[in-house]
Parts: structure tokens; sequence; C-alpha cells
């Protein structure tokens, strides 16, 4: 039986008509032994997480790769932490996390820890990566914006239902296509996305 992977990725935002995230789900073809579940997810406080989970509780998916972009960045970044903190800033929609029009953070879920690690294979992710002669690297900071969100929120999914299942994020850096002077060749993002799901999972 394949497996089953919730695969999501983020509409632009910032003012960017591209999201290398986005183009790297929607043009990924589904490994060998896996079926792809592929979700755009709204750089928006509150609906974003939402969606995640009401795909999750519908398709029981084995694994939940998000990715996103962190514009900046020259590697893949594999995120290993994910803080309970919706930082003080506006979404796609111009709303803060509390709601408020003025700045304020606010804890993602005040009955869960202050943060939990991702239950993904990052190692062998980061091995398969770097065999591939992509830059890759680890972060222990996914931010305070959505991706740190949904990342927390997954995370805290998997806690609650006594989960087992490698939940995790990956970081892609800005694309050719954005102009920007630090950047990675599109198929290259995508080809990174696609070695992190095969390797998701501990000791296959």
């Amino acid at each position: 039986m394949n497996k089953k992977i919730l695969l999501t990725c983020f509409e632009p935002f910032g003012g960017e008509s591209i999201n290398p995230s986005y183009e790297a789900v929607m043009n990924l073809s589904s490994p060998d032994g896996m079926e792809l579940i592929k979700t755009v997810l709204p750089v928006e406080w509150g609906t974003s997480a939402e969606k995640l989970i009401s795909i999750w509780e519908k398709t029981s998916p084995d694994a939940v790769i998000m990715t996103g972009l962190a514009g900046g960045a020259d590697k893949i970044r594999i995120e290993r932490v994910g803080i309970n903190l919706c930082g003080a800033v506006k979404d796609n929609r111009g709303k803060y996390p509390s709601g408020e029009e003025s700045p304020c953070e606010t804890p993602i879920d005040r009955a869960m820890p202050v943060a939990f690690f991702s239950t993904f294979d990052y190692a062998s992710i980061l091995r398969g990566l770097r065999a591939e002669n992509i830059p890759a690297t680890y972060s222990f900071s996914a931010g305070t914006y959505i991706c740190n969100y949904v990342l927390f929120s997954a995370l805290a999914k998997n806690h609650k239902d006594k989960g087992r299942i490698p939940i995790g994020f990956i970081h892609v850096p800005y694309s050719e296509a954005q102009g920007k002077a630090v950047f990675m060749k599109q198929a290259d993002i995508t080809r990174a996305v696609g070695t992190a799901i095969i390797n998701a999972f501990t000791g296959d």
C-alpha cells in the first residue's frame, strides 16, 4: 500500500507574485510507493492551520511535510523546532494573530508546551540532500510567522493524538524567477522537496 504524504505549500506573500514552495509542490510527481496529497495553505493566521488540520483528519496521512519560503536563505533549511508563538506580524489579510489592530504576540496554544521537535528523519533528509549536491542545513528557528504557526500546530496535533508519524517543515530560498540576489534554481528546489519526502521516514 502506498504511503500517503500530506504535502503543503503556501500562496505568495509579502508582495511577491511567486512562492517557490508552491511551484515545487505543484510540479512534483509522486515518488514510487507514495501518494502525495498536495495542499496550498493561505498565508493567514487561523485559517492556515484550520485547513491543514481539516485535510489531515479527512485523509489520515502517514506523514505531514510542510514547505515554505525563507527569503534570503541560500540553502534548504530543515526545520527542527516549532515554537508556541505567533509573532506580531500581519498576514495576507492585514491581520495580526491576536485579531487586534495593534501588533501583539500571542501563544499558538496556551495548553501546549513552549516548543516541539519535528518528528521526521531530519538526519536522513540532510544526507539525502547533500548526496544530491543540494545545499542544505538544519534550522532551529522557523521564525514566528505562518510557517512556524503551521509547523507547531501540526506537531501539537500529533502530540494530542499520541501520534508517531513524521511531521516537519522544509524552508526553501527564493527562486531565480523572483529576481533576488540570493536564490536557488526552481528545479533544485523542486528536487529538494522530493528528496525530503523520500527520506522523511526513519528506517526507510
